[in-house]
Formats: C-alpha cells, sequence, structure tokens
C-alpha cells in the first residue's frame, strides 16, 4: 500500500479544530462513502475500500497518515491534492 502523509498548518484552539473537523465528518461519508470514526477525542478514522487514513488534531497542525490500496494508487496525486485543499479549507 502507497503510504503518505500531510501536515495541515492552523491556528485554531483545539476544541474548535476538533468541532470543524467533526461538522466534516456527515460529508465525507455522504460525498467520498467513508466511513469515520472518532478514536478517542482528537483523531479521526477514515476508512473505506482501498483507503484508511487518520486524522490527528494538534495545537497547531492537522496531521494526517494515509495508506491507499493498489487499486486507487494511481490517483494518489488526486487524493492527496483533495485532502489537502479540504482540510485547509477547514481550519481556514
Amino acid at each position: 500500500m502507497p503510504k503518505f502523509d500531510l501536515d495541515i498548518p492552523h491556528v485554531l484552539p483545539v476544541p474548535e479544530a476538533r468541532t470543524r473537523l467533526g461538522r466534516a465528518k456527515a460529508k465525507l461519508e455522504q460525498e467520498y462513502g467513508v466511513t469515520c470514526t472518532w478514536e478517542g477525542e482528537d483523531r479521526l478514522l477514515v476508512t473505506r475500500k482501498g483507503l484508511k487514513a487518520s486524522v490527528s488534531v494538534e495545537a497547531a497542525r492537522l496531521r494526517v497518515d494515509v495508506d491507499i490500496g493498489f487499486l486507487l494508487s494511481p490517483l494518489s496525486g488526486a487524493i492527496r491534492a483533495g485532502i489537502t485543499k479540504q482540510l485547509t479549507e477547514l481550519v481556514a
């Protein structure tokens, strides 16, 4: 599985960043067919066939770790760009 990680900087208080990520959960599930579950208070796990990711809410960044299955690997650049764009807008 190809793997990549991203750091999305933000200046929000951690509770606000967590709240915004929580609000995005339903959109992710509806638009991308993923399953989102919280692991603790500050880590969102995102899964679907061929993709496993976690988003950790930290004081000055969102830390994203992504594992992509073989069939989605040709789309890894687009997936990376989409995640970066969406999360940057989320914490702006």
